[in-house]
């Protein structure tokens, strides 16, 4: 399995240091780390996000979804899942932003290379090149390790937005933008993996069903697919 921190740590790298800097990165990014995994995690939250309530409201939206309709099974189930979040992003009392309807092929594209997706889609944006990069290097690392436990996929995003929080090179906007959307992240993969089977497999009454998705890729295939609402 992929080094989660080794990843942050290139990540923080790209939008906060110069190279004599590389060393006092690498300390913090362990401190923090280890502060982070001795801590007891209860849910997904995050208090020293200060856009946590990003999250939490797509959170809250994403177990409603999956208590009426269950968890994502198929491609056809995933675009569905995507579409009925996309419903709920574009009220004007969260971006007012049109929404446009995922295909079950646009689902299959985020499967199959979800990195080309998360780079075409940030370059849609407004954000600087340091930040798509960080954004980016956020993004492939949870896509590399998506079989992880969701207490280390936890520790990763909470300190990577520490890191975020720390640095003095992102705009306000780039900072509620990228505090946002890992906010996000957090949630969603909280909301199915927080009562899904570790061996891909969905309880029905006395049967154990296939879901057709490793652990958590659902959830950040249905981020990356409402990326661009917060750009």
């Amino acid at each position: 399995m992929k080094n989660l921190f080794l990843g942050l740590f290139v990540v923080l790298v790209m939008i906060s240091c110069s190279t004599d800097e590389y060393g006092d990165v690498v300390e913090e990014v362990s401190s923090v780390s280890v502060q982070a995994s001795t801590l007891k995690q209860l849910g997904p939250a995050n208090d020293a996000n200060p856009y946590d309530e990003v999250g939490k409201k797509y959170g809250i939206w994403l177990s409603e979804y999956y208590q009426i309709h269950g968890y994502s099974k198929t491609i056809e189930d995933l675009a569905t899942q995507v579409n009925f979040m996309g419903a709920k992003l574009k009220a004007p009392d969260v971006f007012g932003k049109s929404n446009i309807l995922i295909t079950e092929d646009g689902i299959s594209i985020s499967i199959n290379n979800p990195e080309t997706v998360v780079i075409s889609t940030l370059a849609s944006g407004t954000l600087s090149e340091a930040a798509e990069s960080s954004l980016l290097g956020f993004f492939v690392s949870l896509i590399q390790n998506k079989e992880a436990e969701y207490n280390l996929l936890y520790d990763f995003i909470t300190t990577y937005e520490a890191g975020i929080m720390d640095s003095s090179d992102l705009t306000s906007f780039e900072l509620e933008t990228i505090l946002g959307i890992t906010s996000v992240t957090r949630y969603a993969l909280d909301a199915e993996g927080g009562h899904k089977d570790r061996d891909w497999e969905i309880s029905v009454g006395n049967k154990k069903v296939a879901s057709g998705f490793h652990p958590f890729q659902a959830s950040l295939i249905s981020v990356i697919a409402h990326l661009r609402y917060y750009l």
